[in-house]
């Protein structure tokens, strides 16, 4: 059984083509799993400065990472990001992850670039952790597929980081407002992952309607 997490997006055609392909081993029958989904951006205006707090016009993509997480009796932590030439996996316990702080989590991803994708998606509970005062007293299973083009400027790591929060926001209970995901994502993506970057990305990702134009004042992230 599976719940998709906000939104409409069970009536899209590449979310039932996700849910088609979920991997039988990796998920256990017998619990829910969470499914959430989130689009790319096209940069339309302004968000070249979006970290000095312009005025930006994204609109969301079709292409969107979807993300499928079950959560386990046990405080492992297992990802798995299925891409076009493959798998990629990375796992570890949540006390482990959670004991590191904000800089020793981000050297500890940058020292090996097989592991690095992980800190886009890891980071997600780290985050919530200190920024939310989270507990997560069980691990997790986590499947990530992305039609977002990666290294294309369409905002490929957001939409990884947005489509995982909200996974995992839904799983252990954690209200949030569409703001307060694209807030922490961007703190995901500046303090483990360790790339500069402004809120436009994030919160076009969390708020964008398909075929609308977000008019984003970048500083301190109001819709227009």
């Amino acid at each position: 059984m599976y719940r998709i997490t906000s939104g409409t997006a069970l009536n899209l055609a590449d979310t039932a083509t996700f849910l088609a392909q979920l991997p039988r081993d990796f998920f256990r029958a017998e619990s829910g799993i969470y499914v959430s989904r989130a689009p790319g951006r096209l940069d339309v205006m302004g968000g070249i400065a979006d970290y000095s707090g312009s005025l930006a016009l994204p609109l969301p993509l079709a292409e969107a990472t979807h993300a499928a997480l079950q959560l386990r009796p046990d405080r492992a932590l297992n990802l798995l990001s299925l891409t076009g030439s493959g798998q990629l996996a990375w796992s570890l316990s949540l006390d482990e992850l959670g004991a590191l702080d904000y800089a020793s989590a981000r050297q500890w991803f940058a020292a090996d670039a097989s592991r690095h994708w992980a800190a886009y998606v890891a980071g997600a509970w780290l985050v919530l952790q200190y920024e939310r005062g989270a507990t997560f007293p069980r691990g997790a299973n986590l499947l990530l597929s992305s039609r977002v083009p990666l290294g294309k400027g369409v905002s490929s790591s957001a939409a990884l980081e947005v489509a995982t929060m909200q996974a995992v926001a839904a799983a252990y209970g954690i209200g949030l407002t569409p703001t307060e995901l694209a807030f922490l994502c961007q703190k995901v993506e500046n303090l483990v992952a360790g790339a500069p970057c402004g809120v436009m990305d994030q919160m076009a990702s969390a708020h964008g309607e398909a075929g609308k134009l977000l008019a984003l004042l970048c500083q301190p992230a109001e819709l227009c």
